[in-house]
């Protein structure tokens, strides 16, 4: 085969390969922030070992429901296991579709280069948080709960509000982005959504009698276009290929 023979018939199988990607259908994903640093770096390896491409829109998992619950069309949506088993008994989730990907350990966030304090006891953090200018995290996020539930243990939750230290944000992302502008001292929320900012670090974990891990779990669309895509997609994201990518992001990977 001539040079210009074998160019042709490369360019040619180029363009069918491209056309044929083209024509599958975008898997559309409604996905937490918890588990994103994870999965924007495995989307383009998950597009092309299942073949299709994938459209994926980021929030807290409270603010994703709430679009769902509105009418919001998706394949495949990636948010704390209470909230996806509250949408597969309200229908919206294909029931018994359910599978859990990863979790992360809840924990602090400074501005990177801040001082570092031991935050590995109760009386530590305790004290860590009262001295704080400021302590933010996103309101309804996936850490929210168990935050307050530590520190009301802690016996600190009212002293905090009233001395104004607690900021709740509305928006995704904020809390994260306030500390690396040195707007707010201290963040609460998965490492995985704290390790991978920049201009952010990981203080330390929640002492374990307040760790309660946020679980990132998988469920298919009731009325999903293309769930067969969204079957392949949970089960790239479950694989031994997806889980160094799940690690580096603070996560650990759920066990097959």
């Amino acid at each position: 085969m001539t040079r210009s023979r074998f160019a042709a018939v490369l360019v040619a199988g180029t363009m069918l390969t491209t056309q044929g990607f083209a024509q599958t259908p975008t898997i559309r994903v409604l996905c937490s922030n918890g588990i994103r640093a994870a999965v924007e770096q495995l989307m383009p390896d998950a597009e092309k070992a299942i073949g299709r491409k994938i459209s994926i829109e980021f929030s807290a998992s409270t603010a994703l429901k709430k679009e769902i619950d509105g009418g919001a069309a998706f394949d495949l949506t990636i948010l704390t296991p209470g909230i996806i088993d509250d949408l597969a008994k309200a229908g919206k989730v294909v029931a018994g579709s359910q599978t859990t990907l990863a979790s992360s350990d809840i924990g602090l966030g400074m501005k990177a280069g801040s001082p570092k304090v031991d935050i590995s006891t109760p009386d530590k953090i305790k004290a860590r948080l009262l001295a704080a200018k400021s302590v933010t995290w996103t309101d309804g996020g996936a850490a929210s709960g168990a935050t307050m539930d530590m520190l009301k243990a802690l016996g600190i939750a009212d002293q905090m509000k009233a001395k104004g230290q607690i900021v709740l944000q509305k928006t995704p992302g904020t809390p994260a982005l306030s500390v690396a502008k040195g707007e707010n001292e201290l963040m609460v929320g998965p490492i995985s959504e704290i390790g991978t900012v920049k201009g952010v670090e990981v203080l330390g974990l929640f002492p374990r009698e307040f760790q309660k891990p946020v679980v990132m779990t998988a469920g298919i669309g009731a009325q999903a276009k293309d769930a067969q895509g969204a079957k392949a997609l949970i089960a790239f994201l479950t694989s031994a290929k997806a889980a160094p990518a799940m690690k580096a992001a603070g996560m650990t990977p759920a066990s097959k």
